[in-house]
């Protein structure tokens, strides 16, 4: 009688380690939560044509992430705020950076370079033809954004703020108010936003590194 007891004890218990669940993503992102340490890169190009790694940056203090493109009108109804978050916090040790993993033919590297040119981009902007990085860090549409604090861990992800189409109205700085908290040493009050965008296309099969749009 005690074997069994024993038995059904031990059958019980595993079978409640069974019923525990992995560890969930964000509630608007299905591969990072606040707090996971943010998916590094090497090698990316950028429209300067050198290569970029995120410990390039190890100097700052926090990285703003935001995922864009040419060809979205909400992403591109942001630049100037990107513009003007790089030239608030630059010398705060913030480093904005954009990230184009679009395969559309409005965003070859060529067009990137001659969006920057005409628009006076501050900010550092790569382009991830593999896409893995957006794949990585999670990202549906452009533009999303994620702030990682000095540690490169995620301390904010979501929208830029609660207003896309205008500038003048918005109430709620999401990834300004992030960034203000994370050189604070403080978490942010807003952790994660639902993000407003157009979607992002992910191919089927996955671009070489050395293929060429």
């Amino acid at each position: 009688m005690g074997s069994i007891r024993a038995f059904m004890a031990s059958w019980l218990a595993l079978s409640l380690l069974c019923l525990v669940q992995p560890a969930q993503a964000g509630k608007y992102n299905r591969k990072l939560s606040i707090g996971d340490a943010a998916p590094s890169w090497s090698d990316v190009t950028g429209i300067d044509g050198k290569q970029h790694a995120l410990v390039d940056l190890k100097a700052a203090k926090a990285v703003v992430v935001v995922f864009t493109c040419n060809h979205c009108p909400i992403a591109t109804a942001y630049e100037e705020r990107l513009k003007q978050l790089q030239s608030d916090f630059r010398d705060r040790g913030v480093q904005v950076v954009a990230i184009s993993v679009s395969r559309s033919e409005e965003d070859t590297l060529e067009l990137l370079q001659a969006r920057a040119r005409e628009r006076e981009f501050n900010f550092l902007y790569l382009q991830d033809l593999s896409q893995d990085l957006g794949r990585q860090y999670g990202a549906a549409v452009t533009p999303q954004a994620l702030v990682l604090d000095g540690e490169r861990k995620v301390a904010y992800m979501g929208a830029i703020d609660d207003d896309w189409q205008h500038a003048d109205n918005v109430g709620v700085a999401y990834v300004r108010e992030a960034v203000e908290a994370v050189l604070a040493g403080k978490p942010p009050k807003h952790t994660e936003t639902r993000h407003t965008g157009c979607g992002i296309e992910y191919a089927r099969t996955p671009r070489k590194p050395d293929e060429k749009k």
